[in-house]
């Protein structure tokens, strides 16, 4: 068995039919909740350290829990409450007959894809963290760090200090930007607004509403550092637009002019979750499509849902971010299902030159997903996932990937582009 972080199961809970309620965390006891947890002193030390507060959704800090769940039931409760709730745990956090089926295909003879060649069929950046991708054809990227030029460098900050996520401000969805590499510009859109265009060049000054000081920005419990960019015109954009005050954050790094790129950036540092690079199969897609559709979960989604950086799909489909049902069924083997699960390392060819990347992990889904990217509406797609995804406590979908650290690397950018090729190296079984 594995840890399940409390604020997990609330979350699944109430995606469940029907809805379940529960109350996590530590009920305003926490020191009882400390000795149930059998957590000591130092435990609890560290998680404050790493930023868990009160009402918090990190239900797991460090390997270990940091509260708990309980089921109330009164007068009114009848048996049937009772049989739902043990039924949602069976059928969500038991998960016997997937590990069994996992272990047959394992074992079950040779890989049938080494030979099928694989393409970049969408190229993602996301200048602004939680808003609207921007698809490129051909695009820069860090050779070290693995990072689109821009990519997730900005954020929208709250009176809290906190960046804005989508699925707390659906209208994000909605908030489009274009990178101008050539006149170094960012194009803002929205609908029922003009256009806002904010110089990208770092070393503007204060003529572009750009501050010197950092200040202190917390992105998903952790804390990093931001700019103030675009000033108060910017921060009033953005508050007209989402209805709540807020400004515009950029990454604060201290560039060395010795490894400056030629766009202006070293390209190091970022809002990014765990890595630089989210990459996602068409094929996992396809899979997902097929179990909403099955289920009657309404709406099948594309690879926007995600917010990857690069889809990969066979050659066929390259250009095409469309659902297509593929012959996926649970005869074929688990790289055939999800193949950038078992990738230890990828390497893209593109203009005569190889761009090799490594994998970090599996990328831990939360409601964001189930976040509409087009209209903004909530669907299902985190529930579909719990049904085959969850593993040790989390829902997994994707893969983060990251530049291999070499000192005869030059600390640069190439270009990559749709329809390039792409050559995974498979862990061996």
């Amino acid at each position: 068995g594995a840890i399940i972080g409390y604020d997990e199961v609330s979350r699944l809970a109430a995606l469940n039919r029907p809805p379940i309620q529960l109350r996590t965390g530590c009920f305003c006891n926490p020191g009882a909740c400390q000795e149930a947890l059998s957590l000591c002193d130092d435990d609890v030390t560290e998680q404050h350290a790493s930023g868990h507060v009160c009402g918090d959704r990190r239900g797991i800090v460090n390997g270990k829990p940091t509260g708990a769940i309980r089921a109330s039931f009164g007068k009114d409760s009848i048996w049937e409450d009772m049989d739902a709730l043990a039924s949602f745990i069976e059928k969500v956090f038991v998960s016997r007959r997937h590990v069994s089926l996992q272990t047959q295909q394992l074992n079950s003879g040779a890989n049938q894809s080494d030979n099928e060649p694989l393409v970049i069929a969408s190229l993602f950046v996301f200048p602004i963290k939680s808003c609207a991708a921007m698809r490129v054809r051909r695009w820069p990227i860090n050779r070290c760090t693995g990072k689109l030029a821009f990519d997730r460098e900005f954020a929208l900050v709250d009176s809290s200090g906190a960046a804005m996520r989508l699925h707390s401000y659906p209208k994000m969805s909605q908030i489009e930007s274009k990178i101008d590499l050539e006149h170094s510009i960012m194009i803002v859109s929205a609908p029922g607004h003009t256009n806002l265009v904010l110089s990208l060049d770092k070393t503007s000054g204060t003529a572009f509403g750009v501050s010197d000081t950092p200040r202190d920005v917390e992105v998903c419990g952790a804390l990093c550092k931001g700019s103030v960019w675009g000033g108060p015109e910017a921060s009033k954009w953005f508050s007209s637009v989402l209805g709540i005050r807020c400004w515009l954050a950029r990454h604060y790094e201290r560039v060395d002019p010795r490894k400056q790129s030629g766009t202006g950036h070293t390209g190091k540092d970022s809002y990014s979750n765990e890595a630089a690079l989210l990459v996602v199969s068409q094929r996992s897609i396809s899979l997902l499509n097929s179990i909403i559709f099955s289920q009657g979960w309404g709406k099948q989604v594309d690879s926007r849902h995600f917010r990857p950086n690069i889809v990969i799909s066979s050659m066929p489909s390259y250009g095409n971010d469309d659902y297509q049902q593929d012959s996926v069924n649970e005869n074929y083997y688990p790289d055939r299902i999800h193949p950038e699960d078992f990738w230890v390392k990828i390497v893209i060819s593109c203009e005569g030159t190889d761009l090799e990347l490594s994998a970090i992990g599996k990328c831990a889904r939360c409601q964001m997903v189930d976040i509409d990217p087009t209209s903004g509406m909530k669907g299902n797609t985190l529930r579909a996932l719990a049904q085959y995804r969850r593993e040790r406590g989390k829902i997994n979908f994707g893969t983060f990937f990251a530049g291999i650290e070499n000192e005869s690397i030059n600390d640069g950018n190439i270009w990559v582009a749709e329809g390039c090729a792409v050559k995974p190296v498979r862990m061996e079984f």
